[in-house]
């Protein structure tokens, strides 16, 4: 039955379905009180009546609330009500690590080196207060869209082991990061969670996990036996000491791995300026271990399974003339392990009277309905539809149950269908404005244009007010996005006219011109002497006011730095003297005065 629109605790209003796992599902929800959204996790009604698992529950979620950490999902509020226990949960939009693996396959290293050293830390924080993960995968790494990872589940993943193993696909979901000494029965660990990181850190780099296998048996055998596989061999160009981080976190002995998580972080802090490093190599004697066990709290519930530990080691070279009767025996003793899983999953674990749901994710709806009702399922007929990243409008993203659920006959199921998918808002900076318009435009966008002066090309984009990444319903109605628009380089020239030299300089130069100074020869006249200026401004190359299209175009100053001696009062500059009285030449030029 759907929960959308109830109120929890008076104050979550449960307004979507944003998740699903084996034990819970996860609604998006506004907290009324404090006004913001959050993420409400609610646990399944058919684990609510074990005192155990209620317990544990209240335990673990208490600590996981205690954690603070920027990259692990913060822990508002733990409760129940009317059986239903739940958790308050910050909301991080955006995709889970294996939904980002999906899309993408293989990420480049040094994104994900910074994603794992952001994981790593977050598991440092945890395993310093004493609280293991216990099921560190993809699936509960969240990734925003700026980059920013975040670990969920924290202090209550380690319930997740307890809950119904129906849940086949969480089972095999576990299972690829599943550590060597869980699968021989010991307790987890820290160095567990190291293992599951090295395992996440594989995965970054090569686009999938390094063991699969049809049956969780088959997985854990080569979790346990075979060497993690070379990422190097994927991929050339990944450094030495990457993949070292890899082979120390994953390796079988656990006197081999990290200790500490702090450690595996101060690696990855490093790695990528360690050059040259040379790969490393551990040697793995014969276990002292006679069985292998796989224990309810691991896999199965309330079952063991035992095999023995000679039978899963890879040979030795030396023996490989082993004689027919021993291959015999250890090829029967597999084949009876495998045995043995299929019997107890079938008489113990598979509930009487139920299928695995059928997969209808990206049938369109009414492939989707006649698939289910073929099975004997029900549609529930409020068919919710909402925007999508990457499923076309009409095809369906997601169904309540799961895909590979435990289901039965005459189960109600709740559909998902694409409303289309989502406007994803490019990087549009350096780009030609009519260009980006025009598709602005026909996505239904008003686009104000916003313009200013740059040193950019006339008609480049400076800025945009809608960031990169951000989602758009393209159904809305009011889509506005302004773009600042370069006008290119203009500046006015400034008046300097009388200015002190040095000033005038500095203040053509912060406007963006290139100044060039140049002295003037001085006056020769008394009364020019007098009155002229030294240090200022006399002459500017380009008129004052004039406007000017190109950054650090040349002007010139031009000044007196010098004022000459005044010439004497009886010697004329031009020479001769000059008669006090009338102000006239008297150093005539020689001749004959005619009367």
């Amino acid at each position: 039955m759907s929960q959308i629109n109830k109120t929890i605790a008076g104050r979550y209003v449960l307004k979507d379905l944003i998740g699903q796992g084996g034990m819970a599902d996860v609604y998006l929800a506004e907290d009324k009180i404090l006004k913001r959204t959050v993420a409400v996790k609610i646990m399944r009604s058919s684990l609510t009546g074990d005192p155990v698992y209620v317990t544990r529950f209240h335990r673990e979620a208490s600590a996981a609330a205690a954690l603070s950490h920027k990259n692990i999902v913060e822990i508002y509020d733990v409760g129940d009500e009317d059986d239903e226990y739940y958790i308050v949960m910050e909301y991080v939009p955006g995709q889970t690590l294996k939904e980002l693996i999906h899309k993408r396959g293989a990420l480049h290293y040094v994104e994900a080196v910074d994603i794992m050293k952001q994981v790593v830390s977050a598991t440092a924080k945890a395993h310093s207060v004493g609280i293991v993960h216990r099921d560190l995968k993809p699936q509960n790494i969240l990734v925003t869209d700026s980059g920013v990872v975040k670990i969920g589940d924290f202090g209550i993943a380690s319930i997740q082991s307890l809950s119904q193993v129906t849940q086949t696909d969480t089972i095999m979901g576990s299972l690829h990061y599943l550590a060597p000494e869980i699968a021989r029965g010991e307790k987890a660990t820290a160095q567990s969670d190291i293992y599951a990181l090295g395992i996440v850190f594989y995965e970054l780099l090569r686009g999938e996990v390094p063991f699969n296998g049809e049956s969780p048996v088959n997985i854990a055998l080569k979790h346990m036996r075979d060497d993690i596989p070379s990422v190097r061999a994927f991929n050339p160009s990944i450094p030495q000491s990457v993949e070292n981080v890899i082979i120390k976190a994953t390796a079988k002995n656990t006197k081999d791995r990290y200790l500490r998580a702090i450690d595996m972080f101060e690696d990855l802090n490093t790695c990528l300026s360690r050059e040259n490093e040379e790969k490393l190599v551990f040697t793995y004697d014969d276990p002292d271990e006679t069985t292998i066990v796989a224990e309810d709290k691991d896999f199965f519930t309330q079952t063991q399974v035992k095999i023995p530990a000679e039978e899963l080691m890879e040979e030795e070279p030396e023996k490989k003339a082993l004689d027919k009767k021993k291959v015999g025996i250890i090829a029967g003793c597999v084949v009876g392990a495998l045995l043995v899983f299929g019997l107890i999953y079938f008489f113990f674990l598979r509930p009487a009277n139920t299928f695995q749901m059928p997969d209808v994710v990206t049938l369109t709806q009414e492939q989707a309905i006649q698939t289910l009702e073929n099975s004997g399922l029900k549609v529930d007929e409020n068919i919710k539809h909402e925007l999508s990243d990457t499923v076309e409008e009409g095809k369906v993203i997601s169904s309540n149950p799961e895909a590979r659920s435990a289901v039965k006959k005459g189960d109600i199921v709740e559909l998902t269908v694409s409303s289309g998918k989502y406007i994803v808002i490019d990087n549009y900076v350096g780009k030609t404005y009519d260009d980006i318009e025009t598709i602005l435009s026909n996505q239904g966008f008003h686009v104000v244009k916003e313009e200013e002066t740059s040193e950019e090309e006339k008609g480049v984009i400076l800025k945009q007010s809608i960031v990169q990444g951000e989602k758009i319903d393209p159904n809305s109605t009011n889509k506005t996005i302004t773009l600042t628009v370069s006008k290119g380089y203009s500046v006015t020239v400034p008046n300097v006219y009388g200015q002190d030299i040095n000033k005038a300089a500095d203040l053509l130069t912060k406007a963006g011109f290139k100044v060039t100074l140049k002295v003037l020869t001085p006056p020769t006249t008394v009364e020019e002497i007098k009155t002229m200026k030294i240090n200022v401004v006399m002459k500017q190359s380009i008129d004052a006011f004039t406007v000017v299209y190109k950054k650090n175009e040349n002007i010139t100053l031009e000044y007196y730095d010098h004022k000459p001696d005044l010439p004497s009062d009886s010697q004329n500059p031009n020479g001769g003297t000059t008669d006090p009285n009338t102000g006239t030449d008297n150093n005539t030029q020689s001749g004959t005065t005619t009367n």
